[in-house]
This record gives C-alpha cells, sequence and structure tokens, in this order.
C-alpha cells in the first residue's frame, strides 16, 4: 500500500508558501507532500467546493494538516472522503461556526478590501494573527505573502469562512489519529477552546506552542515541524 500523501492546508490570508520549511522537512524525512493554494483557480466559495476539488486532483489517501482556515476544510474533507483519510493535524482552528458579529466581521472585511485596498485590512487583521512579541521579520514575511493574493480570491475565502458549516458535531465521528495544536497566544482560536476541541476527539493529541499566536506554524515553524514528525 502506498504510503499516504500530506495535504498542507494553509491559513487566510496567506498562501501555501506559509508551509516552505515545513514541507522541506517533512520531503527530507521520505513523506510525499502536497501543498495547494487556496481557493485556487477559479476562486470558487464553499469548503464543499474547495474538498471536491482537493480530492479530485490528489489521489490516493492522505493526510490532511490545516491551519486556521486550512483546519475547516479538513473538517469538509473528512465528511466526504473519511475512508481516504489516514490521519488528520487542527493547528490554529475551531469547530465552531462564525457568530453573528464575526460574520458581520467578514463583511466588513469584504468591504473594506474593495474600497481601501489591501494595506488598512492587514494593519486590522495583523495583530490578531501574531503573538505579541513576534519577530518582525516573520510578520513581514507573512505580510508579503498575503499582499500578493488577489481581490477575488481574498473575498471568496472570506464569503467561505463567514458561512461555513458548523463542525462540532463532526469532531465524535474522527477515527483516525488527530494531533490538535495552537499557539499559546493565540487569540483568534484561543488555547482553552483547541483544548476543549481535542477532549471531544476521541484519543486526540493536544499541544500547545509556546510563544506562538494564531499562526502558529508561521511563527514556530521548528517546532511544529518536530511535532508533525513524531505524530507521522
Amino acid at each position: 500500500m502506498a504510503a499516504p500523501t500530506v495535504l498542507l492546508l494553509h491559513a487566510f490570508p496567506l498562501d501555501a508558501r506559509m508551509w516552505e520549511p515545513h514541507q522541506a522537512a517533512l520531503e527530507s524525512a521520505g513523506y510525499a507532500v502536497t501543498a495547494p493554494n487556496l481557493p485556487g483557480e477559479p476562486a470558487e466559495v464553499g469548503f464543499d467546493a474547495w474538498a471536491r476539488r482537493i480530492l479530485a486532483e490528489v489521489a490516493g489517501e492522505l493526510v490532511p494538516v490545516g491551519c486556521s482556515m486550512g483546519g475547516y476544510l479538513v473538517f469538509e474533507l473528512w465528511r466526504q472522503a473519511p475512508e481516504r483519510i489516514r490521519a488528520l493535524a487542527l493547528l490554529d482552528s475551531r469547530a465552531t461556526p462564525d457568530t453573528p458579529e464575526q460574520r458581520q466581521g467578514r463583511d466588513d472585511s469584504i468591504r473594506l478590501l474593495g474600497e481601501a485596498g489591501f494595506e488598512p485590512f492587514w494593519e486590522g487583521l495583523a495583530p490578531r494573527l501574531f503573538a505579541p512579541d513576534a519577530d518582525a521579520e516573520v510578520v513581514a514575511r507573512a505580510r508579503a505573502i498575503a499582499a500578493d493574493q488577489g481581490l477575488n480570491g481574498l473575498v471568496a475565502a472570506l464569503e467561505t469562512l463567514r458561512d461555513r458549516p458548523d463542525s462540532r458535531d463532526t469532531l465524535a465521528t474522527i477515527d483516525v489519529p488527530v494531533l490538535v495544536a495552537v499557539g499559546e497566544h493565540d487569540v483568534l482560536t484561543p488555547p482553552a477552546d483547541a483544548e476543549d476541541m481535542a477532549a471531544r476527539i476521541p484519543g486526540a493529541r493536544f499541544l500547545r506552542v509556546a510563544g506562538a499566536g494564531h499562526l502558529a506554524p508561521v511563527e514556530r515553524p521548528n517546532e511544529v515541524t518536530q511535532a508533525l514528525l513524531e505524530f507521522l
């Protein structure tokens, strides 16, 4: 039986480049790895559409590893093709849908992008993505990646995030090995919420990533890569 492909699913508003150090290390360890850009071309709306595209493009068994938005996509992959998933990892993610206030925040971000452009959007988002003492070079690299994303893709991702389903009932159905990891300073998916999510998944492992905010793989790539290697 062929080894499963490790499927690295990035956070919003970044792209697959956030996984470069992790992908290199995993491939050096002998794993087959793919890291698609989301939402892809054309920029469809909906995790159901994203999952169908990925399942059609990547053959065989999978180990999806999703950060934030990527984690929400992992739930949809599980719902559509659990027989193809050997294990999965949820990093800085959650199973709950957006609240009405959060949905309004997505709409406000869409409007801001259309009316004022990328810079005000990033200035409002960045403080919630990183730990208070995040390395300036790490933040600058993330900003550069985010700035490369087209307006259509950002809007499609925001609409997809806004309208995603409640995945809490999915948690108890997951019967493969699971790693749940979260940055200790994550304000968007707080550690207590991530720990509660892990407790609802049978046998899940929980990891708190010291010194990281909402983008633990970006801020602490070595620690996250080591955790993934041990998990795999």
